[in-house]
């Protein structure tokens, strides 16, 4: 398994979602990527796995990102309504 991860997920998988939720982010990649949730607006909400919703209606991303590298991560997108089910990977 190589450093980058190449897919990201989070659970709970489906919505929706609302305030006092907690969702947690997972990613393949050895060893185990560093994450951070951010909003729609770029902000850093989050620098671990998890993230407790303090809103009802959000848009959210959770990007993990190799350990060993600093070139390479993927990401996922997180709307109240549900899972904005795509992931992508940046190399």
């Amino acid at each position: 398994m190589s450093d980058c991860p190449s897919s990201v997920t989070v659970r709970p998988s489906r919505g929706p979602f609302k305030a006092g939720d907690v969702l947690t982010c997972s990613a393949d990649g050895y060893p185990e990527p560093s994450y951070q949730w951010t909003d729609s607006n770029g902000v850093v909400v989050s620098t671990g796995p998890n993230v407790n919703l303090t809103n009802s209606t959000f848009t959210l991303n959770c990007t993990a990102t190799g350990n060993l590298t600093d070139d390479c991560s993927a990401s996922v997108v997180v709307k109240s309504s549900g899972m904005s089910c795509h992931s992508t990977r940046f190399s």
